[in-house]
């Protein structure tokens, strides 16, 4: 498995060698006028990183990696058994208010049904009014009746 221990920037990399000369395993070289680095003969000494004047050799970090602890699964609430018996006995006591809400809804219903009627087609608005009835007679207007005498 091949390590690579410092990473050049080819970049600003000016080809003077100082890094070639200060490196005691032979493993950076100018090919093309520009610095190389023999990863299998470097040993990571960072010799040549201090010797670049233009900062073109720069540590590779090489970090240990650390296994993430597994997580455990998310706790499942379970309600107590008095929020059982407390839900079963509102939803008893919503079918109470239910059945009591239907049967006042069916009594109303059944006296509006059934109560007389007093709309155009009665026998109620049918009858006109008489002076006997004690109703008034006329086109809409109030009679009023004087008292004669003294």
């Amino acid at each position: 498995m091949e390590r690579q221990t410092v990473w050049l920037d080819v970049s600003r990399c000016t080809g003077c060698g100082a890094c070639v000369k200060v490196c005691p395993v032979g493993a950076m070289a100018l090919v093309d006028g520009k610095a190389s680095v023999d990863e299998e003969t470097c040993i990571g000494c960072e010799a040549c990183i201090g010797a670049c004047p233009e900062g073109a050799i720069q540590p590779v970090l090489q970090g240990q990696l650390v296994p993430v602890p597994e997580r455990s699964a998310p706790a499942v609430r379970q309600p107590s058994p008095l929020a059982e018996t407390a839900g079963a006995a509102v939803v008893a006591a919503g079918v109470g208010l239910l059945a009591q809400a239907g049967r006042v809804l069916a009594r109303a219903v059944e006296r509006w049904l059934t109560r007389p009627s007093t709309g155009a087609g009665s026998p109620a608005a049918r009858t006109s009014p008489t002076p006997e009835s004690g109703g008034a007679v006329g086109r809409g207007r109030r009679v009023r009746r004087r008292r004669r005498g003294g």
